[in-house]
């Protein structure tokens, strides 16, 4: 019977010995790559850090064009953005209408100057 109970015992820390080594640096790696892997890090952070602040600032600033949203600071970005195309489309809409209105003044301006080069002939 201590025959059958040796196996169970030297097969437990084998499972245990190679749960910490994929933690560990490999050794193949150079000893400055820790160094390098910080610094690309601190990198990332800072450009991730920069690309997070330049959203929010354009965010921001998309969100003082939006009549109506200018005086709320703590506005959602999905709200900027619903909001925003709402503003846009009421921009167009209100272009289109302009446009409409303007080739009416057009025609009637040509109406008019036609009217007034007739009573000059006259």
């Amino acid at each position: 019977h201590p025959e059958q109970d040796e196996p169970p015992s030297s097969e437990e820390p084998t499972p245990a010995v190679p749960l910490p080594e994929p933690g560990l640096p490999k050794p193949s790696s150079s000893p400055g790559s820790d160094s390098e892997d910080v610094a690309k890090r601190k990198n990332h952070n800072y450009l991730e850090r920069k690309r997070r602040n330049d959203l929010r600032s354009r965010f921001l600033a998309l969100r003082d064009q939006v009549p109506g949203l200018a005086s709320c600071p703590k506005t959602p970005k999905v709200v900027i953005l619903s909001k925003s195309s709402e503003y846009l489309q009421s921009l167009i809409s209100a272009e289109r209408r302009m446009a409409a209105e303007k080739r009416q003044l057009q025609l009637r301006q040509t109406q008019l100057l036609k009217r007034i080069a007739h009573l000059k002939g006259h």
